[in-house]
C-alpha cells in the first residue's frame, strides 16, 4: 500500500507464517495449508483444513468399521485450482465418487489399486490386481456415502448450512470426458489414507469453490454478531434500570424452564436460545460388560463378547454420558438408526446427573 501499512492479506500472512506452515504442516490435527494465491486467505484455508480434519477423524472410524480394518484419514491439504486443471491431476484408472452436499457439488476420488484393495477386502476376496469392476464400484459407493454423510454432518454443523448428501455417482476415470464437471473454481482437498494392512496413499475431495469460501467467511465473522448480541441485552438490561438518572444498573435474572415443561424448543426464554445450537454428542449404548485384562489381551477376530442385555432390550441413548431415552434399533436406507420408544423423566435424568 502507498501509505506504508500493510493490507489484512499481509497481517494474516505474517500472523500464519505461511512460508512455514506450508513446509512442516499445520497444528495439533496435521493440517497443511497449500498456498495457492487464490480467493481464500492462508487463516481460511487454514480454517478448512482443520474442519475438513475433524470430520474425516469421524469418517475414518466409520469406514473402518465398514471395511473390516483400522482406517485413519489425517492431514488435510487444501489448494485451490481451476476446472481446467483437474482432468491433468486425476489418477489414471481412479475411482471418482460425484456427490451433491446440498446444493454443493463435490467429488471423492481414490487411486486404482487402493480403490480395488479396499472394494476386495469389503466383498471378503482376496486381491488379486486387475482392473476395477461393477462390484467394486457398488461396494465403493456404499464406502463413499458413508465418508461424505460423516463429512456433510461435520461442516453442516459447524459452518450452520445444510449439506445433505446425496446417493454417489461413481465412474471410473479413463480420459478427460470422465473427470467431474465443475461451473467455477474449486477447492481441493486432500488427505492421508492409512488402511491397516495395506500401503500408504492418499484420497482427494474436489468442493465447490464458492461453497468453501462461504463457509470459510462465515465461520471467521461469527464472533462478531455474537458480541453485538451479547452487548445489547445487557445494554437493554442496564438501560432498563437506570431510572433516567440513578447511578446503579439493575440485573435482569435468567428465568429456566421448568424441569416438567413438555419437550421441544416452544416457550423456551430468550436467555437459552443462544444455547440452541451448542452441538452434543449422542451416542447409542447397545450394552456393556466388564472383562478382566487378561480377557482383553486375549480378544482376537472372531471372539464373542456377551453384553449385559438380553436380545430385544431397547437400547440407550445418552448425551455427554448421560441417559436420556431408550430405543429400538432400526435400518433407515443403508444406516442404521434409532426409533426412541421412552424419554426419561426429568426426575430420574436429575437423580442420575447427581449420582442419585
Amino acid at each position: 500500500m502507498g501509505d506504508g501499512s500493510l493490507s489484512q492479506e499481509e497481517i494474516d500472512a505474517l500472523l500464519m507464517g505461511t512460508d512455514d506452515m506450508g513446509a512442516s504442516g499445520a497444528k495439533g490435527g496435521g493440517a497443511a495449508v497449500a498456498d495457492s494465491g487464490g480467493g481464500l486467505s492462508p487463516t481460511e484455508r487454514e480454517l478448512l483444513a482443520d474442519a475438513f480434519n475433524d470430520a474425516m477423524q469421524v469418517a475414518g472410524a466409520q469406514a473402518g468399521v465398514m471395511v473390516g480394518k483400522n482406517i485413519q484419514i489425517s492431514n488435510a491439504q487444501v489448494d485451490e485450482i481451476s476446472p481446467a486443471q483437474i482432468s491433468g491431476e486425476l489418477p489414471k484408472g481412479g475411482v471418482i465418487a460425484e456427490i451433491q452436499m446440498g446444493s454443493t457439488h463435490t467429488a471423492l476420488v481414490y487411486p486404482k489399486d487402493l480403490a480395488r484393495r479396499i472394494a476386495q477386502t469389503m466383498m471378503g476376496a482376496n486381491d488379486e490386481g486387475g482392473d476395477i469392476n461393477d462390484a467394486h464400484l457398488s461396494t465403493l459407493s456404499e464406502l463413499s456415502q458413508s465418508i461424505i454423510s460423516s463429512i456433510a454432518n461435520g461442516l453442516g454443523g459447524k459452518f450452520n448450512d445444510s449439506l445433505s448428501p446425496s446417493m454417489p455417482e461413481m465412474k471410473i476415470f479413463n480420459s478427460p470426458a470422465d473427470a467431474p464437471q465443475f461451473m467455477g473454481s474449486i477447492v481441493k482437498i486432500s488427505y492421508n489414507i492409512a488402511v491397516e494392512g495395506m500401503p500408504g496413499s492418499r484420497i482427494t475431495h474436489y468442493v465447490d469453490a464458492s461453497a468453501a469460501n462461504r463457509w470459510a467467511k462465515s465461520n471467521r465473522s461469527s464472533a462478531a454478531p455474537q458480541a453485538a448480541a451479547f452487548d445489547m441485552d445487557f445494554g437493554a438490561g442496564a438501560g432498563g434500570g437506570m431510572g433516567g438518572g440513578g447511578g446503579g444498573v439493575a440485573v435482569n435474572p435468567i428465568n429456566f424452564p421448568s424441569l416438567q415443561q413438555s419437550s421441544g424448543t416452544a416457550g423456551l426464554p430468550p436467555n437459552l436460545e443462544l444455547l440452541l445450537d451448542v452441538q452434543m454428542a449422542l451416542t447409542v449404548e447397545l450394552g456393556r460388560t466388564k472383562k478382566y485384562v487378561k480377557e482383553i489381551l486375549s480378544l482376537g477376530e472372531g471372539s464373542i463378547i456377551e453384553l449385559d442385555k438380553l436380545a430385544g432390550e431397547p437400547v440407550d441413548l445418552l448425551v455427554n454420558g448421560k441417559l436420556i431415552a431408550r430405543g429400538e434399533v432400526v435400518v433407515i436406507d443403508e444406516n442404521f438408526g434409532v426409533r426412541v420408544t421412552d424419554i426419561v423423566g426429568p426426575a430420574e435424568r436429575v437423580a442420575r446427573m447427581t449420582g442419585g
